[in-house]
């Protein structure tokens, strides 16, 4: 089950139901909420990114708390709190929901051994943000069609069933490149040791799994 709810907020299945949604306002003319869309998704994984490159440089501490945000919670809440945000219901609802996502994926990734709590705490309050900034570039909520709305999620469910399962290598070649490119520059004595870990092809964290 942690598996299952975990590859839900994978990269290789929200990156097509972005595209999936963004097409679909498009073809709508739905213009503010595309526009907001594209700057919620985008901005977002920018700031994630830019964090997991910060913090992942130095890489973990002996007692680590927080080395990676989590992407797959930080991404999951937020395209998920997304797209309910663009339904007729209530912002507080709406910013709710979102919270119970983000406790639900953040609980994944702490079951797998992926994350900390304070990690996903991060990411889970990160895609929330997200959610609410969305909800209010998207004012007022979109009157789609329930017929668009049918299509629409038949669409995305077909579309995740395709793609669940299949797990991105992207947060692994960010924490890859931060440590061992960012690393030299940021962090004196964790970058000679990660330049001697390259040099011998060994890697800093085999076996485990920060993403």
């Amino acid at each position: 089950m942690t598996r299952f709810l975990t590859d839900l907020a994978d990269q290789d299945v929200l990156l097509p139901v972005e595209a999936l949604v963004f097409v679909a306002l498009l073809s709508l003319r739905l213009w503010r909420p595309a526009w907001a869309w594209a700057v919620v998704m985008g901005g977002g994984a920018a700031l994630t990114l830019v964090l997991k490159l910060g913090l992942e440089a130095c890489g973990p501490a002996p007692d680590r708390m927080l080395y990676s945000p989590s992407g797959h919670t930080m991404a999951g809440t937020m395209v998920y709190g997304c797209l309910l945000a663009m339904l007729r219901i209530r912002t507080p609802v709406v910013v709710g929901a979102a919270v119970v996502i983000a406790c639900v994926l953040g609980w994944s990734r702490v079951a797998l051994g992926a994350h900390t709590i304070t990690e996903v705490l991060l990411g889970g309050g990160l895609g929330v943000v997200m959610v609410g900034l969305f909800r209010r570039l998207a004012e007022p909520p979109s009157a789609i069609s329930m017929q668009a709305v049918r299509g629409l999620v038949v669409a995305m469910i077909a579309l995740i069933a395709i793609c669940h399962g299949h797990r991105s290598t992207i947060e692994l070649a960010i924490q890859d490149f931060s440590r061992f490119d960012l690393g030299p520059l940021l962090c004196r004595a964790d970058g000679h040791v990660a330049v001697a870990e390259r040099e011998r092809g060994g890697g800093l964290f085999s076996g485990q799994e920060f993403h």
